[in-house]
């Protein structure tokens, strides 16, 4: 038999034709007429095949018959359909074939040829004017279409990135992989800077392209990757496909098959091993070293792009969002961008100095008062499928605090999605799009002079015509206010490459350029002003004509610091959902996922930032939007704007306000600011409420998708678990202790798994969380998994703190019986499944190394063996971590 992958078409048609041959062979002597040729070795005497015989047979109107006996069955015996007498001589049995009817040989013939044509006709007529192809790579093809199902099977040139590189008249390709925007933000800024007459770059989204067409990239022409690593060294979400088909090994993604890339016409035949010699490329990626799989994404896709053969452009980049991603991406910039331009043949690279004005991205163009425009996309229209691009607008069915003597907020918010069409599993995540508070919208409408024009519709357009995205806003219409408050994140520092293109740019006063120069220029003050004070662009602009004014310029009569609103727009990166780990089981709560949040509000570090309208208190967008969910429903002061007479058709919805001045002011930012007795600043937002809801019964719609997770339970409930949740990270732990509980309640008499729960918080009395809904449900367990516990640790409750890793280490017999399920000694990476939630930079690595302590300990070996049995738990995923720095 030859090798299968050194067979061509030709080849093929005779081993398959064999096959058929036999087969049908097979299939005659099982129905009884003829008898086995191999094992009774009757018909080579008579030189023909059973197969032959058949047909003989059945053209003399006679069948052949066997005796079954293996031993002594040594010849054929032909039996007339009148008589039952028999021959056993060869000379008798040749008479039969006399008698054959050669029109029937014919028919038979034919069909059973004509069949075989039809069933090879792809090998046997394929079109010749390709390369021939090894069932090899045929094979590696069909796989990685299989793992890719929305891979397309057949070239289509709307899906040909190259063709529409060429079309847009550009030579340079960047693909983004993002899961929360900042990859994609990174790639257009990019696109930006190298932007030149011999570097003519266009961004797009992998998610809708071929990976097979990179091959057709010309040696003049260059693709570059910004990627970002979600989960536990995962793809993201759109370059899931591209990420399967070069790295389809997961196990071991450098032994990955070579995937079939597309033959250009105009390029001579492929490299079978390395299809894509000739084509280069450049790569940043965008991670954060607190997860063990740092920049997984892009250093897998690295490495297989070298391995097939194409050539890479300086060194790859890695940004790490614990330290300082912006100052990262800069380097790699400043290093890589003189590269790229010489490889593409510039003579004119940008000086970093640079201060002319920059081309805009973006048209904002005011529309006519009669044109119409909605609130938000949001909470506009239906989807058929509803994910992070079209969110289900689900009604909030509860919102509570789960820990009112706490010095925090703590909210649990839960969410109804019946008719949406989502499920979740417990593990998933949620995603919440958030609305902007009032203060934060207003004080960037102030910043760029647009107070008066808030509720002017206005669209805008991108200026290049060959943008992937020509709209900046997924509505036709919208107004200064309602972009800023549902489509564009305004509070985030604005990065230092940023000023220097986008802002020192438009400075024209000696004092607004000295103010703003430094920050551009000098990374270490802009760490201390504008990152350390998370000094937003309203910020940055009132800091800007704080420092025209202090120094007189105004008076001077110098020009005064003025950001135009296209600008604006490109410094605001676009809103993103914010993901929450589901505390509750989607078996228990098909329909009900619920969030369970900390409120983020936090004091800036520097003085320069204090001194902007809003003081130096930040607060986080999603979580104080959360709490302001909460305190709409529980009955806060709320203001229906619709109804509230400001003659204003365009201004709609609920506003939630704690300051009685704030209806009737402009300017939001201007009212003093209200703070609970958690000394807890109370924002103002503007709410949509749920169809058919009033003031009075206070309903509310909140935007949200399901993203599904690897962060799972076992599949058989009699492995055991232990779960470490501190804080938090208490959320999916909880899904996955009512799951055991129902488990226990519905099969009393099923095994299950001993269930460790490790909570942590500052105080019990203060910060336990569930407390009672924990216990009732560890007492579910119990019954069936007698060892099953809450084991806690309470920071604040002593002189010494104690964490949930103290606590492994107290609890060391115990957690290494639940490891051993059953067994005398591990000898290995442990059958019991962990997992962890929370912090990702310090928690989450002390919980590591207190396990593989205890390991190394109660097994006896070195601490470097146990850290390897870890290691192997995660790449079994029987060590998983949902954690967040």
């Amino acid at each position: 038999r030859p090798a299968l992958d050194t067979l061509t078409r030709y080849e093929v048609a005779g081993v398959v034709w064999f096959y058929i041959y036999h087969t049908l062979d097979w299939t005659f002597r099982q129905i009884g007429r003829v008898a086995s040729l191999a094992r009774r070795n009757v018909y080579p005497a008579l030189g023909i095949s059973a197969l032959t015989a058949v047909l003989l047979g059945a053209s003399s109107g006679r069948g052949a018959v066997i005796s079954h006996g293996f031993e002594n069955a040594t010849q054929a015996q032909l039996v007339t359909d009148s008589s039952s007498s028999t021959t056993s001589d060869h000379n008798d049995q040749m008479a039969t074939t006399g008698k054959v009817e050669w029109g029937d040989m014919v028919i038979v013939s034919s069909v059973i040829v004509g069949a075989a044509a039809f069933l090879l006709r792809r090998y046997l007529f394929g079109a010749g004017g390709e390369p021939e192809l090894t069932i090899a790579q045929k094979a590696a093809l069909a796989r990685a279409q299989a793992a890719t199902a929305s891979g397309p099977k057949e070239y289509d040139p709307e899906r040909d990135l190259v063709l529409r590189m060429r079309n847009a008249a550009k030579n340079v390709v960047i693909l983004y992989g993002s899961q929360t925007g900042t990859a994609e933000d990174f790639a257009t800024r990019l696109a930006k800077d190298i932007q030149s007459p011999a570097v003519r770059p266009l961004t797009l989204d992998p998610e809708l392209y071929d990976w097979q067409c990179l091959s057709s990239l010309a040696s003049d022409e260059l693709v570059i990757f910004v990627l970002a690593t979600a989960g536990e060294g995962e793809p993201t979400d759109n370059m899931e496909t591209w990420f399967k088909a070069l790295a389809s090994d997961v196990e071991a993604p450098d032994e990955s098959e070579v995937p079939e890339f597309r033959q250009p016409e105009e390029k001579p035949l492929l490299d079978e091993d390395a299809p894509l010699g000739g084509v280069s490329y450049a790569m940043f990626g965008l991670g954060n070293n607190t997860y063990e799989q740092f920049n997984h994404h892009a250093r897998v896709i690295d490495r297989r792009m070298l391995a097939l053969g194409a050539a890479r452009i300086g060194e790859r980049g890695e940004g790490d969002d614990d330290a300082d991603i912006e100052e990262d991406f800069a380097r790699w910039k400043e290093a890589t961008l003189p590269l790229i331009r010489k490889h593409l043949g510039s003579s004119t690279p940008l000086e970093s100095g640079d201060e002319s004005m920059p081309e805009p991205t973006w048209r904002v163009v005011e529309m006519g008062a009669d044109q119409v425009w909605t609130g938000g996309e949001l909470f506009e229209g239906s989807a058929p499928v509803h994910d992070s691009r079209h969110p289900f607008a689900a009604p909030v069915t509860a919102a509570v605090e789960l820990t009112p003597g706490a010095d925090r907020h703590l909210l649990h918010v839960e969410v109804d999605l019946a008719g949406s069409g989502m499920r979740h599993e417990a593990g998933d995540h949620i995603g919440v799009y958030p609305t902007n508070a009032d203060e934060e919208v207003d004080l960037l409408l102030a910043a760029l002079g647009l107070l008066d024009k808030a509720d002017v519709p206005i669209a805008a357009q991108a200026t290049d015509p060959f943008a992937p995205q020509q709209s900046l806003f997924p509505v036709a219409a919208t107004t200064y206010r309602a972009a800023f408050r549902h489509y564009l994140e305004i509070t985030t520092p604005v990065p230092r490459a940023q000023i220097r293109s986008l802002v020192l740019p438009y400075a024209k006063s000696e004092a607004a350029r000295s103010f703003l120069r430094p920050l551009a220029e000098d990374k270490d003050a802009h760490a201390a002003t504008v990152a350390a004070g998370c000094m937003s662009l309203a910020r940055l602009i009132n800091a800007t004509h704080e420092a025209e004014r202090q120094a007189g310029a105004l008076d001077a009569g110098e020009e005064p610091f003025a950001l135009p609103i296209e600008a604006a727009v490109e410094l605001c990166p676009r809103l993103q959902a914010r993901l929450y780990s589901i505390s509750s089981s989607g078996k228990v709560h098909p329909e009900r996922p619920t969030i369970t949040a900390v409120v983020l509000q936090y004091d800036s570090r520097t003085e320069q930032a204090a001194q902007a309208k809003m003081g130096a208190r930040r607060c986080g967008v999603a979580t104080n939007y959360l709490l302001g969910a909460l305190r709409y429903l529980r009955g806060d002061a709320a203001l229906d704007l619709a109804a509230s007479g400001s003659g204003n058709p365009l201004r709609t919805g609920y506003l939630l306000s704690s300051s009685e001045g704030l209806p009737d002011v402009t300017d939001a930012s201007g009212v003093p600011a209200t703070k609970d007795n958690k000394d807890h600043v109370l924002q103002s937002f503007t709410l949509q409420p749920a169809p058919g809801t009033s003031i009075a019964t206070r309903g509310l719609t909140m935007p949200v998708f399901i993203r599904k997770s690897t962060f799972r339970l076992p599949a058989d409930n009699a492995t055991p678990i232990i779960m470490i949740g501190p804080g938090t990270g208490l959320a999916p732990m909880r899904a996955f202790v009512q799951e055991r509980a129902l488990a226990a309640r519905e099969d009393p008499d099923a095994p299950l798994g001993t269930a460790l729960l490790f909570f942590g918080a500052r105080t019990e009395a203060r910060d336990y969380m569930y407390r009672e809904e924990l216990q009732e449900l560890f007492a579910d367990i119990q019954r069936v998994a007698p060892e099953s516990q809450i084991i806690t640790a309470f920071s604040r409750d002593q002189p010494q703190k104690v964490y949930v890793q103290h606590r492994l280490a107290e609890h060391a017999e115990l957690v290494y019986r639940t490891l051993l399920c059953g067994q005398d000694k591990l000898g290995g990476p442990p059958r019991a499944h962990v997992y962890v939630c929370g912090d990702a930079k310090s928690m989450a690595k002390d919980v590591s190394k207190a396990l593989t302590a205890l390991i190394s300990e109660r097994e006896g070996v070195a601490e470097s063996v146990a850290a390897k049995w870890v290691s192997e738990m995660r790449r079994l995923s029987r060590y998983q971590e949902d954690v967040w720095s």
